[in-house]
């Protein structure tokens, strides 16, 4: 397995964020847990981090999972039901929740893993303000790349399709790099807003129509649907949501959960002993992987080029 770089801090100056230290002598710590959808395997990866950092589920932590199931209306009303409980410290799983979340609260930490950076909802790298700090997960550069791989697997493609989540704050760079990534290779870019989940089966049914050479999908759409909804109109897609080959995809580019959810519990952990968000810069993943699904190459009648199978981290056979 090919490994790549990850996790570039950045260092600088400590902003001033009053944060009490939360994990006192026999207070079992209360943390939130807040995604837009399917958050595996990073749910479990954070969860297994905060056990090694000593954390003891039912002991010395408990743990509030909320998940909206790709319906984002609801994430505004779960990230208040958050609030109400008062964790001690509230993660954000991907733009949408990271956007709930600050919307939710000045006051609890927020420790968020996704687009909050290319999204604008935080700004500053070295100085972290108010009461959010976290690790983006390369999301808008990845976009760009799973063009690149399109191009390199279909040299022949002309025009690619992109669905991308409207509701979505991130959906704004995801399109704006799709687009960069596009012109560079000489493709044209049909992009699709979707409003709804509700929207994407008949998506599929006028994309058949069109009949684009490929697809991208943004992670924050209901991935599983998109890889199968694909697969049946045999239409190669991609997309940076972690599982997305697993689920049929031809191949998702995305950012290595484990290490994320590494230094998401560490900065959770830290918070939760009294550390200050201003001590916890923001950092940006570096490390990737390449899951590539032969299968579904070999149902789409895709020949993969031997210099793409090398680049892959794992190939699903």
């Amino acid at each position: 397995m090919r490994r790549r770089n990850f996790i570039v801090g950045f260092a600088g100056n400590m902003a001033a964020w009053p944060a009490a230290g939360r994990a006192q002598s026999g207070k079992v710590a209360h943390v939130g847990w807040l995604a837009p959808g399917a958050c595996e395997p990073d749910w479990t990866y954070f969860r297994k981090s905060m056990a090694e950092l000593g954390w003891t589920e039912g002991k010395s932590i408990k743990y509030e999972y909320r998940s909206a199931g790709s319906d984002l209306s609801r994430l505004s009303t779960l990230a208040a039901e958050l609030v109400k409980l008062n964790v001690d410290v509230l993660v954000a799983y991907f733009t949408p929740a990271i956007n709930a979340a600050h919307k939710a609260t000045s006051t609890i930490p927020i420790v968020f893993t996704g687009g909050a950076i290319e999204a604008g909802i935080v700004g500053n790298f070295t100085h972290p303000t108010g009461n959010i700090t976290g690790v983006g997960r390369g999301g808008a550069a990845l976009a760009g790349k799973e063009v690149q791989l399109i191009h390199d697997v279909l040299p022949s493609a002309r025009r690619i399709g992109a669905f991308c989540n409207a509701p979505d704050p991130f959906s704004l760079p995801f399109r704006r790099q799709l687009e960069n990534a596009a012109h560079v290779q000489g493709l044209e870019l049909e992009p699709v807003m979707i409003k709804a989940p509700s929207e994407l089966e008949l998506a599929f049914k006028k994309l058949a129509e069109r009949r684009p050479d490929a697809l991208v999908v943004q992670p924050s759409l209901p991935i599983k649907d998109a890889a199968r909804l694909a697969l049946a109109i045999r239409l190669p897609a991609v997309s940076p949501a972690p599982e997305f080959a697993e689920l049929g995809g031809l191949f998702a580019n995305h950012a290595d959960e484990a290490d994320i959810e590494r230094t998401v519990a560490s900065y959770t952990s830290r918070i939760l002993k009294g550390t200050r968000i201003a001590d916890l810069p923001l950092q940006e993943a570096s490390r990737f992987k390449l899951v590539i699904n032969q299968q579904t190459a070999r149902a789409l009648g895709i020949t993969l080029p031997a210099l793409v199978l090398a680049q892959a981290d794992h190939v699903i056979e």
